[in-house]
């Protein structure tokens, strides 16, 4: 049965006229090969979106531990600051009932205020004697300032048996009726002759402080922050995701400092362990929010895949059409050729079309045989010739001799300016056509680059001064071909042109922190924020209103296309005029090491 549904379908197929069998074939072709790379790139950048969020996810960890970390330590810095200062220790051992206490106490207070006035993530600090006297510097509730309500918080008595060491707690304070939670830092004051206990320090962190810290880095692409001190949410977003609340409270957390991201369910977690502060740092992102992007991008591919698929098959249909009437009117000059004999035959037992033609075709073979050859050994012919021809136009070299000649007929002529710009020219003309390499060594590149200023130089004469400042030891170094030109070029035409005096251009490069970081900059009008945006987005039109990509786009482009987002061009206004590009580009993805020669110096009057 099988079979005969399958013989059915071959003679219907083999049975068709020339245009939808064309048709039919080239759309299965077509659309087959489509959904299979449709499906190949969903893949691949599925995992690629995956990769990329687990690596902002893990940045964003990072952040948020440093900005803790800088916290921590700086409260833990000025307590020992505290712990020594003469007016504390005066304070503490003080008699309270000393008519100058009231003195020794205002000191003391003035010397905490000047200390934390301008720590916004302090809320307070309090320092007390054993006996409970003492101040509060901040703002905060009444019940932290009492000596009285911290002797009956769980955490006080650890505090007195360190004796002068240092804690961290999230304290809810107990016994207080309107309970908040509270991240403070506390210790024992000792006397500096003696060691013994005088007094008790406690810094109390601002909790909306916190939150806004933790609460700006919340990103919808990214997901939200989470700190957890043991089991307890500490800080969270202000609007509460029970959802994901729940889902984190059931993650065994491993205790591990280094960062570790992975997936869990329909959720992506991203986090890490302060053993300092024994608190976790959590990233909870959805699924489907983080590869939301990747589905928008397959969806904008598919549409446009149809589009290109329906565009295709017009194209195509018109051409098989023009085929199928040649092929027709072939066939009927071919059949008036019936009554002669021929000996070779053909056949052809694939399309109608095709059929017919080879009844004609094995009456005409034998006749046509020869001239046929003949014909296509001409065309041959002809072809070479005229490709040999061809090679002979677009050969450079032609166009490189014909420089070098016209630049030794004006040397001849006494014109050295002329030649000297020639001689530019040509080499600028050998390095744009060059081999078709991709990178080469920053020693050409700013080779081309002197060579279009030397050509500039000649146009503005004494209102062109330019510096060109690379060291040897990066020239070596392998980057991306005509990214500096272009830079130079906007610097002419957009800042110095419009100028009436001296324009200056400076070109420098050099490794720092581990980047090759090259520099342009020059002292023309500068350049405001849109114009940078319009610069990089390549919105720039003609006089005909044609919208067209700017040299500067196509740089940045293939600058992050190779190096990554962080090698962007990154445009600011110099102080005392003018414009600054700079481009930062990791060593560790460049080829070639030091040597080279040294193109360092000043040109230009």
């Amino acid at each position: 049965m099988k079979n005969t549904m399958k013989t059915k379908i071959k003679n219907w197929f083999y049975k068709l006229k020339l245009y939808p069998s064309l048709m039919l074939t080239f759309n299965g072709i077509f659309v087959l090969a489509v959904l299979v790379i449709l499906a190949t790139s969903a893949v691949i950048t599925g995992k690629i979106t995956v990769k990329n969020y687990s690596t902002y996810a893990s940045q964003f960890i990072q952040d948020l531990s440093r900005n803790v970390e800088y916290i921590t330590n700086d409260v833990e810095n000025k307590s020992r600051f505290i712990l020594s200062e003469s007016s504390i220790q005066e304070m503490l051992t003080a008699e309270h009932r000393n008519p100058a206490y009231n003195d020794i106490l205002q000191r003391a207070k003035g010397e905490i205020t000047r200390l934390i006035m301008e720590q916004d993530y302090i809320e307070s600090l309090s320092v007390f004697d054993l006996k409970g006297n003492g101040f509060t510097v901040g703002d905060s509730p009444s019940y932290i300032s009492s000596l009285s309500v911290w002797k009956k918080q769980s955490w006080y008595p650890e505090m007195i048996r360190k004796k002068g060491n240092y804690i961290w707690v999230s304290s809810d304070f107990t016994g207080i009726r309107e309970q908040e939670n509270k991240i403070l830092f506390a210790r024992v004051i000792n006397r500096k002759d003696t060691m013994d206990g005088i007094g008790i320090l406690m810094v109390v962190l601002d909790n909306t402080y916190l939150s806004k810290m933790i609460n700006s880095l919340s990103n919808p692409a990214i997901g939200e922050f989470y700190i957890y001190g043991g089991e307890k949410l500490l800080f969270g977003p202000e609007e509460e995701n029970r959802e994901i609340q729940e889902f984190i409270s059931g993650i065994k957390l491993t205790g591990k400092e280094e960062i570790d991201s992975r997936r869990s369910g329909r959720y992506f977690v991203t986090g890490c362990y302060d053993p300092h502060m024994d608190w976790n740092y959590l990233c909870v992102g959805m699924v489907r929010g983080v590869l939301s992007s990747q589905w928008i991008n397959f969806l904008i591919v598919a549409m446009v895949t149809c589009i290109v698929i329906i565009i295709a098959s017009y194209i195509y249909s018109r051409f098989s059409r023009g085929v199928t009437r040649e092929l027709q009117s072939l066939n009927e000059i071919m059949g008036r050729a019936e009554d002669r004999n021929f000996k070779e035959e053909i056949k052809i037992r694939r399309i109608e079309e095709f059929i017919q033609l080879g009844g004609a075709y094995n009456k005409l073979i034998n006749r046509i045989h020869i001239l046929v050859n003949e014909v296509m050994r001409e065309k041959l012919n002809a072809k070479q010739a005229q490709l040999e021809n061809l090679q002979a136009q677009i050969n450079p070299h032609f166009l490189y001799n014909t420089l070098d000649c016209i630049s030794w007929k004006a040397m001849a002529n006494d014109q050295t300016e002329i030649a000297e710009m020639i001689q530019c020219l040509s080499k600028m003309f050998r390095f744009s056509l060059g081999r078709g390499e991709k990178e080469i060594e920053l020693s050409k590149e700013v080779e081309n680059t002197r060579n279009y200023l030397l050509l500039q130089k000649k146009r503005f004469e004494d209102k062109l001064v330019y510096l060109i400042d690379i060291p040897d030891s990066v020239m070596k170094y392998r980057v991306i071909k005509f990214f500096l030109q272009p830079l130079v070029e906007n610097s002419i035409l957009h800042g110095i042109q419009s100028k009436p005096e001296k324009g200056y251009i400076g070109i420098s490069a050099g490794e720092e922190d581990g980047q090759l970081v090259v520099r342009v900059w020059d002292n023309g009008t500068g350049i405001d924020e849109q114009q940078v945006a319009v610069l990089l987005r390549g919105d720039t039109y003609d006089s005909s209103g044609k919208r067209h990509r700017h040299g500067i786009y196509n740089v940045n482009e293939r600058l992050k296309m190779r190096y990554g987002e962080e090698s962007a061009l990154r445009f600011e206004n110099r102080k005392n005029g003018g414009t600054k590009v700079t481009i930062r580009i990791p060593v560790d993805k460049l080829q070639g090491r030091s040597g080279g020669s040294n193109v360092s110096g000043i040109t230009g009057g």
